[in-house]
């Protein structure tokens, strides 16, 4: 008794479930990820010379653990006797020359030029980062 063997047909794989797959992770993806609105700093600058000399220039150093040093004063950021020295400033329409310390996050220097702005010091001079 002869058995016949029949010779085995390859079965090709069907990429169409892979391709299904792969968009379905690239939605799954695109609509979870969040994306980062940035903001764009305007910065004036000016002239070489052209600062005033009426008004009073205050220095203001950023340190570490959101800590501010105004005038050789040291305040916490989130302090009431800050935004009120702050807002002195802006009432007086002085001039603030911010150094940051060079361990200082750049997002940490943002927040507190923004924090300027809000409380209406428009005159800022940027320093280089001073070491600690």
């Amino acid at each position: 008794m002869l058995l016949e063997v029949t010779p085995r047909t390859s079965q090709s794989i069907s990429l169409t479930p892979l391709i299904d797959v792969v968009f379905i992770l690239l939605l799954f993806f695109m609509l979870s990820s969040t994306f980062s609105k940035t903001r764009q700093l305007e910065l004036e600058a000016s002239a070489p010379g052209t600062q005033s000399s009426e008004n009073r220039s205050h220095n203001l150093r950023l340190l570490p653990e959101q800590k501010a040093e105004l005038d050789g004063t040291v305040y916490a950021i989130d302090a009431a006797s800050f935004t009120e020295q702050l807002r002195t400033m802006a009432d007086n329409q002085a001039s603030v020359t911010l150094a940051a310390v060079s361990s200082v996050k750049v997002q940490d220097t943002i927040h507190l030029i923004d924090m300027l702005r809000s409380m209406g010091i428009l005159q800022l001079d940027l320093s280089p980062s001073v070491s600690q």
